[in-house]
């Protein structure tokens, strides 16, 4: 094999390699990942039945505004993969447990408080496409600081008159004598004082922003007293964390639900007479934390609820080795350009001081 062969052998094998590299690192964070959650990293969850009421908490999307965001095509690449990841692990999870009511915890956009109307309308729309595989009649929606205020000034009347034109205003719901109340602590409302009947045989589920038992003033006791939730559900500190009030003795329990290698998921009895609380993890890997999931909570009539949370892909440590993935394939691709052409240099060189 002559010079000139060896070098594009070479140049092949190098240019090759890194296309290979690039390629097989993209199909792996971009489809593998995606399509094996189910089997590596989500809990066992009991199958659907007739009777049981199957709940899925979307905590803290925070779908990235224009203001905030890096300017032009860079802002652009940012909302678009932010957008696509949520609706790609969304449309997994969604279609995977088969929920029979969404609940959304708040803070639906990063940036709606100080939004345009236009911008919060383009924001809306936004979401109807992140959400396409979402029925909005099995949504329940409540607003965050985020999208009303309220984090460090007051909440405006304007903007929380806003949100409600766009989801549905209701403080209250029921599906299969599972009673889901809006309690939106932002605001102190007491929208809910009007919906409330007795319980009777009812699971009274609670769904706030921000975190309540942890807490515990005012407002919360009166939440607590007249509508004697069985269970709350939460979101705004992006965790994972279960709390469980007891409701005289107020002693407070935390248990941390982290990803385990079991997928053994929790057991709650809600007729222990303690107040549960679980705070869902936020499901956009902007607000930058390792654990992005979605909560999964089986609701019996007995009232045993079954909760795990569908971890998603860590797309952050996916970003990250596209990095180091496209530092790699550079390398090679400069080693196939100039390596050859030094080799070549070199023989001419020493050709010529033989001569």
């Amino acid at each position: 094999m002559d010079f000139v062969s060896r070098r594009d052998f070479y140049q092949r094998r190098c240019l090759s390699t890194a296309f290979f590299l690039l390629v097989s690192y993209a199909v792996i964070v971009e489809w593998a990942v995606y399509f094996l959650s189910p089997w590596w990293s989500w809990p066992t969850l009991p199958p659907h039945n007739e009777v049981s009421t199957r709940v899925l908490v979307v905590g803290d999307p925070q779908l990235l505004g224009l203001v905030n965001t890096a300017p032009g095509f860079f802002g652009a690449v940012e909302i678009w993969d932010a957008d696509r990841y949520i609706r790609k692990t969304f449309w997994r999870v969604h279609r995977f447990f088969k929920p029979h009511v969404v609940l959304f915890v708040g803070d639906i956009f990063d940036e709606a408080e100080f939004a345009t109307d236009a911008h919060f309308d383009g924001y809306f729309r936004r979401f109807l496409e992140v959400f396409a595989d979402l029925d909005m009649a099995q949504a329940i929606v409540i607003p965050g600081d985020n999208d009303i205020g309220g984090e460090v000034t007051p909440p405006k009347r304007r903007m929380i008159e806003r949100f409600n034109r766009y989801f549905r205003s209701d403080p209250f719901a029921s599906l299969n004598k599972v009673d889901f109340v809006k309690v939106c602590y932002v605001t102190r409302s007491y929208a809910y004082r009007a919906f409330l009947r007795s319980k009777e045989d009812h699971v009274r589920v609670v769904v706030s922003h921000l975190p309540l038992t942890s807490t515990y003033g005012a407002y919360v006791k009166d939440v607590v007293r007249e509508i004697q939730p069985d269970l709350i559900f939460s979101g705004h500190e992006h965790l994972s964390e279960y709390v469980a009030t007891g409701r005289s003795s107020k002693v407070v329990e935390k248990m941390v639900l982290r990803f385990t290698m079991d997928r053994v998921a929790a057991r709650l009895n809600l007729s222990d007479g303690r107040v549960h609380e679980i705070l869902a993890p936020t499901t956009s890997y902007r607000m930058g934390t390792y654990n992005v999931g979605y909560g999964a909570a089986v609701i019996d009539p007995d009232k045993v609820v079954t909760y795990g949370v569908l971890w998603s892909p860590n797309r952050l440590a996916h970003l990250f080795g596209y990095l180091l993935v496209l530092t790699v394939c550079l390398l090679l691709v400069l080693v196939a350009v100039t390596a050859p052409v030094s080799v070549f240099y070199l023989k001419l060189l020493l050709c010529r001081r033989q001569q």
